[in-house]
């Protein structure tokens, strides 16, 4: 019993991680990751910023990145400091650890 319980709770966690994105912003996160790997940072920029704007965490995680180290953007660490802390309130997990790193508190 105890067992069954254990995984109907984490059946639902697993739920609740599965993205709600819309099929357009799938493929616009997909192309924009494309392009980071491509080295066309810019394009990524102009790609992703709307997307942040939007509060979407990928993307917030992905500008903070992207300013925090200069990439297709003057370097910025206060600037990409803000939007990883924007997608790490949303508990996005890559954005939670950066937080953690950027503060001093990881192990």
């Amino acid at each position: 019993m105890a067992k069954t319980f254990v995984l109907g709770v984490l059946a639902l966690l697993l739920m609740a991680c599965h993205s709600t994105y819309s099929p357009a912003v799938v493929s616009e996160l997909q192309q924009s990751k494309r392009d980071f790997d491509g080295g066309y940072y810019k394009r990524t920029m102009r790609e992703l910023l709307p997307l942040a704007c939007d509060g979407n965490p990928d993307a917030e995680y992905a500008i903070g990145y992207m300013y925090y180290y200069g990439y297709g953007v003057a370097q910025d660490t206060n600037v990409g400091a803000f939007w990883i802390e924007r997608s790490a309130q949303q508990h996005y997990c890559p954005a939670v650890k950066a937080m953690d790193v950027i503060s001093g508190t990881s192990n």
